[in-house]
């Protein structure tokens, strides 16, 4: 598949950077926790209209614009924890990268995510625009939500937003116009966010901006690594297990032989018919 062998040179790539230029990479890492604050804050702004009111559409609104924040991070060269379970299984299974080159960047990135997930929320408080949120306000009933979950429920939950996010990113690379692919990037990443599953970065964006403001005394530290420990555990099962490790197998030479293809399957269909 070509978007397999995108995923193996995009992994070189990160590796390169990783070991040439640390702070470089770490500062890529971080801008993919803002660009993920960018598109929260406008999801619960918008989602709060809809909250104040009881509307059952809250989420789904809020949802159809989280996927901007996978278009910036694709777009704009920022480096996502989720992706590179995904990137660097591949790459590893294909003996391009090792099993410490693929720790090492998944600490980096994961690092330099929450950096900026915290940069973010930092700004956010001082420029007021959360500034005397209602208690029940969505971005906490939100973060409530979250660590109010049992561990399995967040380590499966984790499992599939990962599966998707990552089928977000391995689609549209095999897609030429750039319309198309901001297209199915939005439209997946949608599906993940309105269907409640959950995704490490973004919870630490969202921990991040309940922490920074005003909050209710039921937000605290023990609720949230309660989350984020199944939670990241499951991105990682999503992303290189269901993604990464299932596509390379299916890629491979003795899959291709077993597996008929849809042309020869259909030819075959068409001679039986005779």
């Amino acid at each position: 598949m070509d978007a397999l062998q995108t995923c193996k040179e995009l992994a070189l790539k990160k590796r390169s950077i990783l070991q040439t230029s640390p702070l470089q990479y770490m500062i890529r890492a971080a801008l993919a926790g803002v660009y993920i604050g960018f598109a929260l804050v406008l999801c619960v702004r918008v989602g709060q209209y809809f909250y104040e009111t009881h509307s059952p559409a809250t989420y789904l609104v809020s949802g159809i614009f989280f996927g901007i924040a996978l278009v910036l991070i694709m777009y704009g060269g920022a480096e996502l924890f989720t992706g590179n379970t995904m990137y660097f299984t591949v790459s590893t299974l294909q003996r391009e990268t090792t099993i410490g080159d693929t720790f090492r960047n998944w600490i980096a990135c994961y690092s330099g995510n929450l950096l900026g997930a915290v940069f973010f929320a930092f700004l956010i408080a001082q420029s007021g625009i959360f500034h005397d949120l209602p208690m029940d306000h969505l971005l906490f009933a939100i973060a409530l939500k979250k660590m109010h979950a049992t561990t399995l429920q967040l380590f499966i939950k984790g499992v599939l937003c990962n599966w998707l996010v990552c089928l977000a990113i391995f689609i549209p690379m095999q897609m030429k116009e750039d319309i198309a692919k901001i297209f199915a990037m939005i439209l997946i990443v949608f599906v993940f966010f309105a269907s409640g599953y959950e995704h490490s970065i973004a919870n630490f964006v969202i921990f991040s901006l309940a922490l920074a403001v005003q909050h209710p005394d039921t937000i605290h530290v023990a609720g949230i690594v309660h989350n984020i420990i199944p939670v990241t555990l499951g991105n990682i099962v999503g992303g290189s297990l269901f993604m990464g490790a299932l596509y390379t197998y299916l890629s491979s030479s003795s899959a291709k032989q077993s597996a008929p293809t849809w042309k020869g399957a259909f030819g075959a269909r068409k001679i039986m018919n005779k």
